[in-house]
């Protein structure tokens, strides 16, 4: 996003409105990979993401969790697009 459109509250309003769905929806969680300093304020855990398996975990893998339904770890698999990124 250009610099002089940013701080306008945009992108946290999208990020409110996809947590809401996805609860509508009966989601368990959220995975993001993102800044800490941007998602953390949402709800974002680093830490919890620890036990689930990817191959983009490290430091800007989140989630946010949804349900206490979720199990604690498991093998996380990724929509096709995100093999181009390798």
């Amino acid at each position: 996003m250009k610099p002089d459109r940013q701080r306008m509250g945009v992108g946290s309003r999208l990020v409110h409105e996809a947590i809401d769905r996805a609860k509508v929806k009966g989601w368990e969680a959220i995975f993001v990979l993102g800044s800490p300093n941007c998602y953390e304020r949402f709800g974002f855990d680093v830490a919890a993401a620890k036990g689930f398996s990817s191959p983009y975990g490290g430091g800007h893998f989140m989630i946010l969790r949804l349900s206490g339904a979720l199990t604690a770890s498991g093998q996380l698999t990724h929509a096709p697009a995100f093999a181009a990124l390798d």
